[in-house]
């Protein structure tokens, strides 16, 4: 496996913002979303290399919200066209609701590019740069920092789980959402590294990560029903389609209490991944400078037996 840093892995993910900014200011959907992943991926890494709040770890979280309110209102314009199609008895309904949600849409994208406008990307760009890039010492802190930030993600989503109940409440498994995605990318940037993480581990934390995120897509939608005039003539429809879209949630909310305990045991795993990293380092570290230790001790060695000799002669 190529063992790189993180600061490689976040140049990579500026290269791939730059390569949909067309499509985002054009406001093309799959644009955003790409742009929005690698948003998430280069503050992973920032957070991890930088270990503080500093001027491009917050430009990646100004460009994360941006992309996402426009990503959102996409998302809730798809989950309608399905629904024109599975429920063609709710029609009118579903049809003003997507008028409301198309003139949203195209509002908030009025607002990305405006916001673009003002958006300096000069502290991401110089990631790709910048000599900072070339592989550091080995010793350096940012070894550390994936160690702690896999721990410290790992008890942010066993935390979150704890606290989102089997009752079904949207905020609390949002936020178990939230932290699933935020432990996945810190592992990405650890297997950028060399570290070796378990694929069923990736891929049980990306079918979470959508399955959560389908269930609060469905939220979202429904708050855009509550707010039509529920008056007649849609009374009826409106009432039926927001029955529907509540059962697809309780159904995918079912889903995720049944894949708890799998997130729990990814927990256990990240905290062994972490203890397991910091030993492989550690020996590695001290492989790596006892070669040097004893090429400093040979020179010190000859340059007193040279000293000696020529004390010798005097």
């Amino acid at each position: 496996m190529f063992a790189g840093n993180p600061l490689e892995f976040a140049a990579e993910n500026v290269g791939s913002i730059r390569q949909h900014w067309t499509g985002v200011r054009d406001g093309d959907p799959e644009s955003i979303h790409q742009a929005r992943i690698a948003t998430r991926r280069v503050r992973a890494a920032l957070t991890i290399v930088d270990g503080k709040d500093t001027e491009r770890l917050e430009l990646c979280r100004r460009l994360g919200r941006m992309l996402g309110a426009v990503r959102e209102v996409d998302i809730t314009q798809e989950i309608f066209r399905s629904l024109s199609t599975r429920l063609p008895a709710a029609g009118c309904a579903i049809a003003a609701v997507s008028r409301g949600v198309e003139r949203e849409r195209q509002q908030a994208r009025r607002r990305l590019v405006k916001a673009l406008d003002q958006v300096e990307l000069k502290p991401l760009i110089a990631l790709r740069k910048g000599p900072s890039i070339i592989a550091p010492a080995f010793w350096t802190n940012w070894r550390r920092s994936i160690v702690s930030e896999t721990l410290a993600r790992q008890q942010a989503l066993c935390d979150a789980i704890d606290r989102a109940p089997a009752v079904y409440m949207p905020n609390r498994v949002h936020r178990v959402r939230i932290a699933t995605k935020k432990l996945r990318y810190t592992l990405e940037v650890a297997e950028r590294t060399g570290l070796r993480v378990d694929k069923t581990v990736m891929r049980d934390l990306r079918k979470i990560q959508d399955l959560l995120g389908r269930v609060h897509d469905l939220d979202v939608a429904r708050r855009a029903v509550e707010q039509l005039d529920g008056r007649e003539p849609i009374a009826a429809e409106l009432m039926l389609l927001d029955a529907v879209m509540a059962a697809d949630c309780s159904a995918l909310h079912d889903k995720y209490l049944a894949r708890r305990e799998r997130i729990r045991a990814i927990c256990e795993y990240c905290m062994h991944f972490a203890a397991a990293a910091r030993r492989r380092w550690s020996r590695a570290l001290v492989a790596s400078t006892l070669p040097a230790a004893g090429a400093v001790a040979m020179g010190v060695a000859m340059w007193r037996l040279e000293g000696g000799r020529q004390g010798s002669h005097a």
